[in-house]
């Protein structure tokens, strides 16, 4: 039955009709309030859309939507390095008072939930380490323990730590929601291109502070300075195969530099590992070593005689450049074996160096310009042999003149 123009069912559009026409002009004045704009825009007719512009206007409008990408990727660029800059200064933060004893979580884990070392500490536990949150300035103690051992207790007061890094936290404060995504802390090397030219460049920074610190050395009587600034013998877990590689190359690099070669080979190897385990020159003034990753630094004036840097160990527990888990990294030399197996970051430059080593090796003895040179000294080793033949027969003929 048809009920369409039932009077009761009309009554009951039109006020529902009066309710959206009053919510509607609620919700517009309640905009108009806040300074925002209409919630629908009115729809373009059809003759407008059926319009073309001209190609001024769509060039204009392209040149607009362009700059617009661009200010937006920018300004997005410029917020994850301030992020990261934040997130570095933090874990920069911690002192040895922190990083030398047990504590149930790591100065990594801290950084990342927003805290910092005030390097202040508890009056009635001077082993106890007060941490800041920068935001909302709430406060940490952290006491010292194991978190490791196997106690009920200890388990339970470890895990009251691990929540507190955001518990300890403010209602309203942002790291109240836990990590910053933006900020990722793994090995930074992507490409081949990258891992070698990062290999060459702090090699060099070192080998050039070395070569400063030996002319200064010459320059001064024996008993002016000590001889507490050389790079000390190193402590690392690579074998004799991989060392010739790595040598081969330190040689090759330094060569192309145009390096006088005032260093013994020894200082110089020793350089190219130190950057092939991550580690950079402290500082020019002082010279020691330093991981930006982890931020461990020592000089080389602290080492005792005969004492050996160890190149894995000096670093944290959590750098990237030993740590397979935060590395995130995969070997360079993809294979079924290795293309899902994580590796630290020396690791993946050691599997970089490999590559590298065959590439100059081709290159050495295969290549266009070193066959030319082989094809060279073969013709002059037989330009040789010929004159030698020669002149042995000159002397054969000379000695049956004088046997007649």
């Amino acid at each position: 039955m048809d009920t369409s123009s039932d009077p009761k069912n009309t009554s009951n559009d039109d006020q529902l009709a009066n309710k959206a026409s009053n919510i509607r002009e609620l919700i517009r004045k309640i905009r108009i309030e806040a300074g925002l704009g209409p919630m629908i825009k009115t729809k373009r007719p059809f003759t407008a859309i059926a319009e073309n512009d001209t190609e001024e206007e769509i060039n204009t409008k392209r040149q607009q939507v362009e700059k617009d990408q661009a200010e937006t990727a920018a300004a997005r660029a410029a917020l994850l390095d301030e992020k990261r800059k934040l997130f570095f200064s933090r874990l920069n933060s911690y002192s040895p008072r922190f990083q030398l004893r047990k504590r149930p979580f790591t100065a990594l884990d801290c950084t990342k939930h927003g805290w910092r070392d005030t390097h202040l500490v508890a009056k009635s536990d001077p082993k106890t380490c007060i941490l800041q949150c920068d935001d909302c300035h709430s406060k940490m103690f952290v006491i010292t323990f194991d978190p490791n051992i196997d106690n009920p207790k200890v388990k339970q007061v470890a895990k009251i730590y691990k929540e507190g890094l955001i518990n300890c936290h403010s209602e309203s404060c942002r790291w109240k929601n836990g990590p910053d995504e933006d900020v990722t802390y793994n090995f930074p090397i992507e490409t081949l291109e990258e891992g070698s030219k990062r290999f060459k460049e702090k090699a060099q920074i070192f080998i050039k502070s070395q070569q400063e610190y030996k002319n200064k050395m010459n320059n001064s009587s024996p008993q002016g300075i000590e001889d507490n600034n050389s790079i000390p013998p190193l402590q690392h877990p690579l074998d004799e195969s991989t060392l010739s590689k790595i040598y081969t190359l330190a040689a090759h690099f330094q060569q192309q530099a145009g390096d006088d070669d005032t260093l013994d080979a020894e200082t110089r190897n020793s350089a190219y590992l130190l950057s092939l385990f991550g580690w950079h020159l402290l500082d020019p003034l002082v010279p020691g070593a330093e991981c930006e990753l982890c931020c461990s630094r020592k000089g080389f004036y602290q080492m005792k005689n005969e004492e050996k840097f160890d190149l894995v160990k000096e670093h944290k527990d959590y750098c990237p450049w030993v740590n397979s888990e935060n590395a995130d990294a995969y070997s360079p030399k993809v294979s079924l074996s290795t293309r899902d197996c994580q590796i630290s970051g020396y690791e993946w430059m050691v599997d970089m160096i490999s590559i590298e080593f065959n590439l100059h090796m081709r290159n050495k003895y295969l290549s266009l310009s070193s066959r030319k040179s082989t094809d060279d000294q073969h013709h002059e080793l037989k330009q040789k042999m010929y004159q030698a033949n020669d002149l042995l027969k000159v002397w054969n003929s000379y000695s049956n003149n004088e046997q007649q």
